[in-house]
């Protein structure tokens, strides 16, 4: 007990001290991830290929695939697809933030269960500006793989389409947290299925069933990623 109130305690510059150097740690080891990992479209190339020559939609996941998708999109700003993320105001988020900046994405704050209409401003200014704001769609707390309204409202306010998504790895670490977020190791490889394009109308009331269809397109994707994994490479 007496060492928990310790690290509880720590003085401030201890604290900024290893939060520094975890984000090192983290940022390198996305690093290597980004060098090592093989990443495969195995469905929606078509549909990918109109993004990025549109310009901009709202890509979707679950929370669980965060670093795996995240892995799949950033590349493509080499293509001139600008990507962002909806990151939580919490310390977790300060600290996936940091690492996130420090690989080149832009980041947007808030969360829709602390900060919603924030959140939805961020993400709205961001599109205006031409970002893709990567949507994790049962985040910050869950339930997991449930698609909260969120990313409806922004996509029909904004009429800009939904792209879903889904991510599977060979090799990852998977945590004991309310995600069950999947790490993916080094030389791991990356399946990867993207949807077809979601515009959600002005005129559509029922938008609770739409994040339903949507969440189901990406347990779809999900499948299909997963599945590709056990097909032999040609």
């Amino acid at each position: 007990m007496a060492q928990k109130r310790n690290n509880k305690h720590a003085p401030e510059w201890l604290q900024k001290l290893k939060m520094n150097a975890l984000v090192m740690v983290a940022a390198a080891y996305i690093g290597i991830l980004r060098l090592t990992c093989r990443i495969e479209v195995v469905a929606g190339q078509k549909q990918l290929d109109t993004v990025l020559t549109r310009g901009v939609v709202v890509p979707c996941t679950w929370h669980q695939q965060i670093i795996s998708s995240a892995l799949f999109l950033r590349p493509l700003m080499r293509r001139g697809f600008k990507t962002g993320f909806l990151i939580s105001p919490s310390r977790e988020g300060a600290f996936i933030t940091r690492v996130a900046k420090m690989h080149g994405t832009q980041v947007m704050r808030g969360s829709s269960s602390r900060t919603g209409s924030e959140a939805l401003r961020a993400t709205i200014r961001a599109i205006k500006q031409g970002v893709s704001p990567t949507m994790y769609a049962d985040g910050p707390r869950g339930p997991a793989q449930q698609l909260k309204s969120g990313t409806i409202i922004l996509a029909q306010r904004t009429q800009t389409p939904i792209m879903a998504i889904g991510t599977a790895a060979s090799r990852y670490w998977q945590l004991n947290s309310w995600d069950k977020n999947r790490i993916p190791k080094p030389f791991a490889r990356l399946t990867v299925a993207v949807g077809e394009l979601r515009l959600i109308e002005r005129g559509e009331q029922q938008l609770d069933a739409v994040a339903r269809q949507v969440g189901h397109s990406i347990d779809e994707l999900t499948a299909l990623a997963e599945a590709a994994q056990q097909k032999p490479r040609a």
